[in-house]
């Protein structure tokens, strides 16, 4: 036997075997990356709750900093877009309009009602019933769509339904016991963002697909811009006199609630598929719950630490209802 066939026969395996674990290890630092990502995504996310009431407690003018917010995400967008990615922002003009449209109407309705509702309700309380929307989204499917609802959906739903009967106690708000009261019209705002936002996912499913989702977030936030500028000019309440706060809490909302947010969530979904960053998602009112405490000194009950936990839970059951592997976005 040629002694160089043998040294060689004997190294080729290792060598094998090398490459392999090699690779298993970069495909798991990918991942842990990611789900780094969807992390610092829910984080970001999270902080808009703590700015906004922020905003409310320095007697901000929301609308103004609503449509700024809209607008500089839009432009910083559309800039990063055109000079790092050379993406093509103008298409279609009939697709780019339903896009300007979702946002003027949908998202700009959500987020109305949402800041509504955080001016009477806590910042914890109002991430957390906010994630019964994939509930809705369910619920919209099936009427909308006539797709039958999964064993594991009428389980969510059933979740999610005990999870805020517990977090607004009804018995306590009938009989007027004591403790702080909750805003039934703040409750009432909440989960009517809920349910607008779930619209706002079941109608623009189709059309962001063509245009990819940065192209369509620049559109529908030019969109939410427009909306929020309209009804302040209307309505006389325009101030762009922010002061040093409002333009702290401004920037801070455009570069950590809107572009760092999302941004890390389509970079972190890339390398761990969508199901997944889905369900990291979740952790966005956790992140909500411990900012308010930091910042805010804010505290739930146990009764609304349990109902939001169930809530919470609805969302990751649904998050994997569907199970397919990680692909680019």
């Amino acid at each position: 036997m040629d002694p160089s066939n043998s040294t060689n026969g004997s190294q080729q395996p290792p060598v094998f075997f090398a490459s392999t674990q090699q690779k298993d290890s970069d495909e798991d630092r990918s991942r842990l990356t990611g789900a780094g990502l969807c992390a610092v995504s829910a984080a970001g996310f999270a902080s808009l709750s703590i700015l906004g009431k922020l905003a409310f407690n320095a007697d901000l003018n929301i609308v103004t900093i609503l449509s700024l917010r809209y607008a500089g995400a839009a432009a910083l967008l559309a800039v990063y877009l055109t000079l790092f990615r050379r993406s093509k922002l103008f298409f279609d003009l009939r697709q780019v309009f339903i896009l300007i449209l979702l946002g003027a109407v949908g998202y700009a309705g959500q987020s109305a009602l949402y800041f509504a509702a955080l001016e009477r309700n806590s910042a914890s309380l109002n991430s957390l019933l906010l994630y019964v929307y994939p509930v809705f989204v369910a619920l919209f499917n099936w009427f909308l769509n006539r797709r039958t609802l999964s064993a594991r959906e009428w389980i969510a739903l059933a979740l999610a339904s005990s999870g805020v009967i517990l977090t607004l106690n009804p018995v306590r708000i009938l009989q007027g016991a004591g403790g702080v009261p909750v805003d039934l019209l703040g409750i009432a705002l909440v989960l009517g963002s809920a349910i607008w936002y779930a619209a706002y996912i079941i109608s623009s499913d189709r059309f962001t697909r063509q245009a990819g989702p940065w192209v369509s977030l620049v559109w529908i936030s030019l969109g939410a811009a427009i909306s929020f500028t309209v009804a302040g000019a209307f309505s006389h309440n325009l101030d762009f006199n922010l002061g040093p706060e409002g333009i702290l809490i401004l920037l801070g909302m455009v570069t950590l609630s809107t572009i760092l947010a999302l941004g890390a969530f389509l970079a972190g979904m890339q390398r761990v598929g969508p199901t997944t960053a889905s369900i990291l998602s979740t952790f966005e009112p956790v992140f909500t719950v411990l900012l308010a405490m930091i910042f805010l000194g804010e505290f739930l009950t146990t009764r609304q630490t349990i109902g939001g936990g169930l809530v919470l839970s609805a969302a990751v059951l649904l998050s994997t209802s569907r199970r397919h592997p990680a692909q680019p976005d």
